[in-house]
């Protein structure tokens, strides 16, 4: 079966939020752009998300974004979270 592979831009909504609201001084931050995966002949589709990857000295953080951007997926805790939470979250993680 054949596929046919997207790229999907990362939305500069969430970066610019970002970068305004999180001091990013100990931390490094990835953002990896999210992909379309059609199936040909079908109409069959999967959408993998847009990951940001953030770390610093002691702790590695990763995120999906998916369409919506006011939430935020955290596989290592299953959960769904607001972008202001993840924001609180990832300016206690560079305080450490």
């Amino acid at each position: 079966m054949k596929t046919t592979i997207e790229n999907l831009e990362f939305p500069c909504e969430i970066k610019k939020k970002l970068k305004m609201k999180v001091s990013m001084g100990n931390l490094e931050t990835q953002f990896i752009d999210g992909h379309l995966i059609k199936f040909d002949k079908t109409n069959l589709s999967v959408q993998e998300p847009h990951k940001i990857i953030v770390s610093n000295k002691k702790n590695t953080l990763i995120a999906f974004v998916y369409n919506d951007e006011d939430k935020i997926y955290l596989p290592s805790v299953n959960a769904i979270i607001s972008l202001t939470k993840y924001i609180s979250i990832l300016n206690i993680m560079n305080k450490c």
